[in-house]
């Protein structure tokens, strides 16, 4: 349970970065949003049974600087290119809720963290990086953490967190390909988009 509270709550520590540039340095960007994430959930101070007041705050500070896109697509795989652009959206919209009512829960576990940024990784084209981290909450043990990152519009976004070198994403993909491959593409987009 902890592991999953510090994989989620890792991955808050990003969300108010819509205003830095992808220009910018990748290891400063996830070390300042950290930093101001902590900020905000310090001063937001939500109750754990504050489920609407933790899903505002997450829908706030994790959906603009999260590739949702990416994610649902990269999630379902090839199979993508065959959906509907209607239900493209309808996956996404009920991803999107699912992470949010996620993330949301995980506010109150990370009131204060310590973070130290171990190293970078740019792409060649300086479009994408991974930003090595680890994270600890007041007197528990560091988790090594990475964020993946990609540029868009001149900004970076979160395309997947990795706690202990378990991936967000490929969590999330592997579900995924198993309600495709139990009850098809159609009925695991009606599933996610009906919040199931």
């Amino acid at each position: 349970m902890f592991r999953a509270l510090a994989f989620f709550g890792i991955f808050l520590s990003l969300a108010l970065a819509s205003t830095v540039r992808a220009a910018d340095n990748a290891s400063a960007w996830v070390e300042q949003n950290t930093r101001t994430i902590l900020s905000e959930i310090q001063r937001a101070d939500l109750a754990p049974d504050d489920t609407e007041g933790q899903r505002l705050l997450a829908e706030r500070v994790i959906i603009p600087i999260v590739d949702i896109d990416g994610i649902a697509m990269r999630a379902v795989g090839r199979p993508w290119r065959d959906v509907s652009a209607t239900n493209q959206q309808r996956f996404i919209d009920g991803m999107e809720t699912r992470l949010l009512d996620l993330y949301g829960a995980a506010f109150s576990q990370f009131k204060a963290a310590d973070l130290e940024v171990l190293r970078e990784r740019l792409s060649s084209r300086g479009d994408r990086a991974i930003v090595t981290t680890r994270i600890r909450r007041p007197g528990e043990d560091w988790l090594a953490t990475e964020f993946r990152l990609i540029e868009s519009n001149g900004q970076w976004l979160v395309l997947d967190v990795a706690v202990e070198g378990v991936s967000l994403l490929s969590s999330y993909k592997a579900q995924i390909d198993d309600k495709i491959a139990r009850i098809g593409l159609d009925a695991t987009i009606e599933e996610v988009a009906s919040g199931r």
